[in-house]
């Protein structure tokens, strides 16, 4: 497991709010997000569109996960949560946490 897991109801419809460390000018630049059975690599059609929050200073990723959204959570899996930040020429790939649906 990489970073903190939280635990969502498969059921559920929420903001997940992932944390990224880094500078914080990293609000200036486009966010995405893909949610993935631990051990599953995400391919370009598992990226979703998020938006930049800071809570306490922290900037994070924040997209909508759960029943019916882009990103559907499976019932008893453990999903890896993606974050790709597009800072060209740069195009860094994060892994800060998983979450398990209930």
């Amino acid at each position: 497991m990489v970073g903190p897991s939280i635990d969502i109801p498969a059921i559920s419809k929420e903001f997940l709010k992932t944390g990224v460390g880094g500078s914080p000018d990293l609000p200036s630049f486009p966010v995405w997000v893909a949610l993935l059975p631990v051990g599953q690599d995400p391919g370009p059609s598992d990226w979703v569109k998020a938006e930049w929050i800071v809570e306490s200073g922290v900037n994070k990723a924040a997209v909508l996960v759960g029943a019916g959204t882009d990103l559907p959570l499976t019932k008893g899996l453990l999903h890896q949560v993606w974050v790709l930040i597009i800072a060209a020429p740069e195009e860094p790939v994060l892994k800060p946490g998983t979450v398990y649906a209930s």
